[in-house]
């Protein structure tokens, strides 16, 4: 049975949220099947705890708790900003059971759970509006780091990409190359992810034809469009419940992996308070364990958060191909969002190919391991008695 806290009713700054209805944004983590297949809208359950790797408890090692929860309460409120408002994403669906589970009470911090999308939650980190933020992957930590943001990437659910290029399923485009002379179609801006696909079988911009389009899939028809930049976890499914049947590119087969479900900390914040940071995240692995054992319970917590139309179906799909993702790709001998120097260096050099940032950005300005390390031994997650 599901212990839940008593959850504080603050008032919204008026002009936070302004600017978080007035940004639109398509689903993510999270924005955010397996590459090869298009999941199922009946997909309810998440992988088991016991049958993935799921981190078990470590007995505390010499720690004391005490001291650190205190020094996590003189921390004060931590804002904690969500990646697109309650959706079933990493790190959202952890951060939010964590609250709702007592765990964060128990580590003596006091977490205020702010709805909105990662791209604005990069400038709230930015500006100490917030001290932690979903980012949908580690290229919006790294480009905000290029603009001036003193932020990091502390953690990452997901070490594979949640984005794919999907097609038709009788369309004759198997890989990159079969895009040459085809149109394509992306929302916003061509992912970077995109263009290192295309590098990886010698395929320049160039010999493809790329359009803005807006967020209903549909409009993938083989004719006017051929190819469509989409979300593992989202436009497929739409796809399937409009009776349409489609195949994935997985941009990892082609030079194009990408992460996602990072969470960001402000600099400032992790360095003043580097054990509110520690605990914050060992709060959300203990949450990730008991979300994959109770994925129903979760997303009645999820929808019960939001504010505005909540589709329960689509978001209990969501959660079901993101947390396999997860599940089946957890970094060997480490807990769940743990996260490799790869994965970021990966995107900064994709990001560099593309043009999107100037010049190779070090690491150690955008991400940091240390909080993530402390709070296991090996797989176990290390948790008070």
């Amino acid at each position: 049975m599901l212990t839940k806290r008593r959850r504080k009713h603050a008032v919204l700054a008026s002009m936070l949220t302004l600017v978080l209805i007035l940004v639109t944004a398509c689903g993510n983590n999270n924005s955010n099947s397996s590459p090869s297949s298009t999941p199922s809208a009946s997909a309810s359950e998440s992988p088991a705890a016991a049958s993935s790797g799921g981190a078990s408890e470590a007995p505390p090692a010499g720690i004391d708790w005490a001291a650190r929860k205190a020094a996590n309460q003189a921390a004060g409120t931590i804002r904690y900003t969500t990646g697109y408002y309650f959706a079933a994403s990493s790190p959202d669906v952890q951060t939010v059971m964590a609250d709702e589970l007592g765990y964060f009470e128990q580590l003596g911090l006091d977490v205020d759970i702010q709805p909105g999308l990662d791209s604005q939650g990069m400038k709230f980190l930015a500006a100490g509006q917030a001290q932690f933020s979903s980012a949908g992957n580690p290229s919006l930590v790294i480009t905000s780091v290029e603009s001036g943001a003193e932020i990091k990437g502390v953690a990452s659910f997901g070490s594979v990409g949640v984005n794919a290029l999907m097609v038709l399923d009788d369309s004759d485009i198997h890989s990159p190359k079969d895009l040459v002379g085809k149109t394509l179609g992306y929302k916003g801006a061509i992912p970077s992810y995109v263009i290192s696909m295309l590098n990886s079988e010698g395929v320049t911009r160039d010999q493809i034809k790329a359009v803005s389009v807006g967020y209903d899939p549909r409009i993938l028809d083989g004719k006017q469009l051929d190819a469509l930049t989409v979300y593992k976890t989202n436009e497929p499914y739409i796809m399937e419940k409009a009776g349409v049947k489609v195949r994935l590119i997985d941009p990892g087969e082609f030079d194009g992996e990408t992460s996602f479900g990072v969470v960001a900390v402000n600099s400032k914040f992790a360095t003043d308070n580097p054990t509110a940071v520690e605990d914050f995240l060992r709060a959300l692995s203990k949450a990730h364990e008991y979300v994959l054992q109770h994925p129903e319970e979760a997303l009645k917590v999820m929808e019960s958060r939001s504010q505005s139309g909540y589709d329960l179906e689509a978001e209990t799909n969501r959660w079901a191909v993101e947390s396999k993702l997860v599940q089946d790709n957890l970094p060997e001998g480490h807990g769940v969002a743990w996260q490799t120097d790869e994965q970021w260096q990966r995107e900064v050099d994709m990001l560099v190919k593309a043009e999107v940032i100037k010049a190779p950005i070090a690491l150690d300005k955008v991400m940091d391991n240390s909080y993530i390390d402390s709070i296991y031994e090996g797989t176990n997650l290390i948790w008070p008695e």
